[in-house]
């Protein structure tokens, strides 16, 4: 059977996804998911949270994952994060995981839509699958090495958000001082260094390595803020969560003095509350209500 194309998503009319039935594996993975982000239902069982879903086929994932990519720009207008041509979100492709999606080069995040996410190749080549717009390349030098260095990482995110750029000139990681800023507790680099803007992949390649084998998330000294994820929805709601912690990490800091120390979280809480507030499937809920508000208020962010 031929491998199923890019071409074949972003041509087919058809507004809903095939679904996969439940089985014994999906049932666990529900299971853990609802274990995760600790809700509570009816005495029956019946009243569950809503979870990602599982699907018959890769070109029903990929359209789905495609559609939060494109959603995603749009939640990101939203909260500020344009600027210019500067900013990003990469999806590494279900397909040919050596792929990854990516926004075109000077289209502003609230217009776009799944038509007008772009393929490219390990090289940094346009795909004839996707929309035929040029990328940015400081976006391919660090994306495709965050990429290649993590495969448990399937989205990486990176703009230029205000509170990110002013709280990245530190170099410093978020400290433990309210429950929020515990989503990034050992789970937070920082790379430190700047050598201007990124134009070759060997910045990308040391970007990948700050960010190290396990965290999600880095600050680029002097530069802004990177998050990455399993999905989309982790990726991007850990970019707006970072951004208000660097916020709020420098509001703290201004406001300390004699008289007025910083209390800080101790290590076992710290350690819990990460587990239970910061794990990837409550991340992806969280998103949720963002996406929500995106497509309904423009429903063509699917096409």
């Amino acid at each position: 059977m031929d491998t199923p194309t890019a071409t074949a998503t972003i041509s087919e009319e058809q507004t809903t996804l095939r679904l996969r039935p439940d089985t014994n594996q999906t049932a666990d993975k529900k299971a853990d998911f609802f274990e995760d982000v600790h809700f509570l239902g009816d005495k029956d069982g019946k009243v569950k949270i809503r979870s990602p879903p599982t699907f018959e086929n890769k070109l029903d994932e990929r359209k789905y994952k495609m559609q939060h990519l494109a959603v995603a720009f749009r939640v990101f207008a939203k909260q500020g994060f344009d600027e210019g041509v500067a900013g990003h979100i990469s999806l590494r492709d279900p397909i040919n995981p050596e792929h990854f999606w990516i926004n075109p080069l000077s289209k502003h995040f609230s217009q776009i839509s799944v038509s007008d996410l772009v393929e490219v190749n390990e090289s940094g080549e346009v795909q004839p699958g996707g929309a035929q717009y040029p990328v940015n390349g400081p976006a391919f030098a660090i994306h495709s090495e965050i990429h290649k260095a993590r495969p448990d990482l399937n989205t990486a995110c990176h703009a230029h958000s205000v509170y990110g750029k002013a709280f990245s000139c530190f170099g410093r990681v978020i400290e433990p001082l309210y429950q929020d800023a515990l989503r990034f507790y050992n789970d937070l680099s920082v790379y430190d260094a700047y050598g201007g803007t990124v134009i070759s992949t060997e910045e990308g390649t040391r970007i990948a390595k700050a960010l190290g084998p396990k965290h999600r998330s880095v600050i680029l000294r002097n530069h802004g803020i990177i998050t990455c994820g399993q999905t989309v929805d982790e990726a991007a709601f850990l970019f707006i969560a970072l951004d208000r912690c660097c916020h709020s990490q420098m509001m703290a800091n201004a406001a300390a003095g004699p008289g007025w120390e910083k209390i800080y979280i101790d290590k076992e809480t710290a350690e819990m509350t990460h587990k239970k507030s910061g794990n990837p499937s409550k991340m992806w809920l969280a998103f949720q209500p963002y996406y929500d508000q995106i497509v309904a208020e423009d429903p063509s962010v699917l096409t």
